[in-house]
């Protein structure tokens, strides 16, 4: 190669090595730095979209936060009224009656409930409603949910009334 370059003129060495310094100048620009040139701006607005997104969660947040603070509601719910009423008109709101085993009084302000093969998502928005809406909160529960459906369980509940 040596011996080929040396027996062209002067003006086809200067040729052949400004032409091999551009391709060189070109195949880095292709295969080095324009990929990372590329993959820069990508991540550059991947990092501007996630700063828009979290200054709009931020600000949803506060919003969340004043609306919560404007708008306690207190349970509508007199403490004059018996739990266990209470307990069994939201299990029939819930359809968790048939699931009802056992409910067992524990005096004037708590309940002892036992719920067998009870639908779970059906359970969890009782006891929300049993607490936000009767001022009635859970005292102790117990979950089993050996060998049953996906989604059912066995619950047992001890519901008293909230004193606050």
């Amino acid at each position: 190669m040596n011996s080929w370059f040396n027996s062209l003129s002067p003006r086809e060495q200067a040729l052949v090595s400004y032409g091999s310094i551009a391709v060189i100048i070109v195949l880095l620009w292709l295969l080095a730095i324009k990929p990372l040139y590329n993959n820069q701006i990508k991540l550059n607005k991947a990092i501007a979209l996630q700063k828009t997104t979290l200054d709009t969660m931020q600000k949803q947040s506060i919003e969340i936060k004043q609306i919560q603070t404007n708008n306690i509601v207190k349970p509508a719910t007199s403490n004059s009224q018996n739990p266990q009423q209470l307990i069994e008109r939201s299990l029939q709101t819930w359809r968790l009656k048939n699931a009802l085993e056992r409910m067992q009084s524990q005096g004037s302000n708590g309940v002892r409930l036992t719920l067998k093969k009870a639908n779970a998502d059906r359970v969890m928005r009782f006891l929300h409603e049993l607490e936000s809406t009767h001022s009635l909160s859970i005292d102790n529960m117990a979950i089993d949910s050996n060998n049953k459906e996906t989604g059912f369980a066995d619950f047992r509940l001890t519901i008293k009334r909230n004193t606050k």
